[in-house]
């Protein structure tokens, strides 16, 4: 049911123009409507790259999408839409990823590396009850946090935030050099090595930093704390 809501929701977003007759209400609760939706933006290339563009600054819901578009179009393979369905297959998800300045980089993940943010780096923590900082100290006073916990999380926030940034923009450079050696024709084996490898050690290094915030901040917090911050955020009871 979530991964229809969020599927509705962004198909109303991409093709509330073209279906302005139908309420967004009526997009998002009716699945049949949402088919007929797809129907209409698939074989629409302006209307698809749009869609893809909302989903491109998060990797894990634009691969949840695509792969619940395909389900839904493969459920519904009449006979009038078979040559729409052979002719929009063809086409990739990656369609105008091509303007991008760096292929492998949206204009959001750019800015989010450039700003120290998480990007999902930390979910392991986070989602393991090892609170973040930036949370922890967003909700300081529901968790009722002594000065001295302040300090501390705070100060662990600024050096995480400081790393992140100083790596984040390393990273971009890199993520950089190795599109413009594939864009100049001038890429061999050996040199992709050294360019994926520098790559891989740079978003190592980022994990590391926020996932090791989310360690120095559950030593600051009590217990009690811990699971407050996990039922203000949302997350599910402990097992």
């Amino acid at each position: 049911m979530r991964t229809q809501t969020v599927l509705g929701a962004l198909l109303c977003a991409c093709a509330l123009p073209a279906l302005a007759q139908k309420s967004a209400e009526q997009m998002l609760q009716d699945p049949t409507f949402q088919d007929s939706v797809i129907a209409v933006i698939v074989p629409n290339h302006a209307l698809m790259s749009k869609l893809i563009n909302k989903i491109a600054e998060n990797r894990q819901l634009h691969e949840m999408v695509i792969q619940h578009l395909s389900r839904l179009l493969n459920e519904h393979p009449d006979d009038q839409h078979t040559h729409d369905h052979a002719s929009h297959n063809a086409m990739s998800h990656y369609a105008g990823y091509e303007s991008r300045d760096i292929k492998s980089l949206s204009a959001d993940e750019v800015k989010a590396l450039e700003a120290g943010e998480g990007m999902g780096f930390a979910m392991a923590g986070e989602l393991n009850h090892y609170p973040g900082p930036r949370h922890v100290l967003d909700l300081k006073e529901e968790l009722q946090l002594g000065d001295d916990q302040v300090k501390a999380v705070r100060a662990t926030f600024d050096r995480m935030h400081a790393n992140a940034v100083r790596i984040g923009a390393t990273l971009i450079e890199s993520e950089r050099a190795l599109d413009r050696a594939f864009a100049s024709n001038t890429v061999g084996r050996q040199s992709l090595l050294k360019l994926t490898s520098s790559v891989e050690a740079l978003r190592a290094k980022l994990r590391f930093e926020h996932l090791a915030a989310h360690i120095d901040t559950k030593a600051a917090l009590r217990p009690e704390q811990i699971e407050l911050y996990d039922r203000l955020r949302g997350y599910a009871a402990r097992q």
